[in-house]
């Protein structure tokens, strides 16, 4: 038994040496394989072997880690000629490893420049009042394809995730006069919501007394029309007669007429040259 010791303990060495040319890659990560120091291959999740050290090494690097880059804050000018102060954050995560090692000696600072430019087109595209109200999610967008696109051309291996807006302000000698104006722009909208719903209430009830006023002319209408048609029946009866005999339906018509006063006629016979005194309108005879 003691024999074996020597070789034994002449063969652990070189097991041990041979033995960490083992790699185990957790899942989530991607192990970069150099040989002699230059790049060869990159290996996925599981258990894979490699030439030892000093021939290879390897290096671990977690391609599902969201990754964060911010850019400085910068003076940017919009589509209508003013100003405003423009800060942004990347969040990226690594698709290719070998791209992401190779491409740039700074990735990180290479994506924090193309974002920005991609920021500077953004701004320049569109006006101020846009961008400090209801237009940043559209700078956030413009900003994360024009990004990606310019990442891609450079095949740095990156897929962006998002951008955020970390701050957009106007410059500080001019953000009085932008608050006042967003101030007065509140105001505005105030006003228009009262207007709006001052007309909400009104309406209703405009729209009913004109169905009312259109109804009572309809009406009025009716009856007028009807007047002039039992009028017209009329003449249209008396038409023959008069042509036969005018003087005597003369006389019938003026009969008539005095048949129908007469209940509301008072009748008295007063000598010649009598003076006769009428009642005032109200009073009795």
């Amino acid at each position: 038994m003691r024999r074996w010791l020597p070789w034994a303990a002449g063969l652990l060495p070189p097991l041990l040496w041979l033995g960490s040319g083992l790699m185990v890659v957790d899942t989530g990560e991607r192990a970069l394989v150099y040989r002699f120091g230059a790049l060869t291959r990159a290996e996925g999740a599981g258990l894979h072997l490699r030439l030892p050290w000093p021939v290879e090494r390897d290096e671990r690097l977690n391609v599902t880690e969201v990754r964060r880059v911010e850019s400085a804050q910068t003076r940017l000018l919009t589509a209508d000629t003013n100003l405003v102060q423009l800060a942004l954050a990347v969040q990226y995560t690594v698709g290719d490893p070998v791209a992401w090692t190779l491409q740039a000696a700074e990735p990180e600072a290479v994506i924090a420049a193309l974002v920005q430019s991609a920021a500077e087109a953004g701004v320049a595209s569109m006006p101020v009042d846009e961008l400090l109200t209801t237009g940043r999610a559209d700078l956030e967008r413009q900003v994360l394809e024009a990004g990606q696109a310019a990442v891609d051309a450079l095949r740095l291996g990156v897929r962006l995730v998002a951008v955020d807006v970390r701050e957009l302000v106007p410059p500080g000698p001019v953000v009085d006069a932008f608050n006042d104006v967003s101030s007065a722009r509140g105001d505005r909208e105030t006003l228009a919501l009262s207007a709006e719903a001052y007309a909400s209430k009104l309406l209703p009830d405009v729209r009913g007394q004109a169905a009312r006023d259109t109804e009572q002319a309809r009406a009025d209408a009716a009856r007028s029309l009807a007047r002039a048609q039992a009028e017209t029946a009329r003449f249209a009866e008396l038409l023959p007669a008069w042509r036969r005999d005018a003087e005597g339906t003369r006389v019938d018509l003026h009969a008539r007429a005095l048949a129908a006063v007469q209940d509301a006629v008072a009748l008295q016979v007063v000598p010649a040259g009598a003076e006769i005194v009428l009642p005032s309108r109200g009073n009795g005879p």
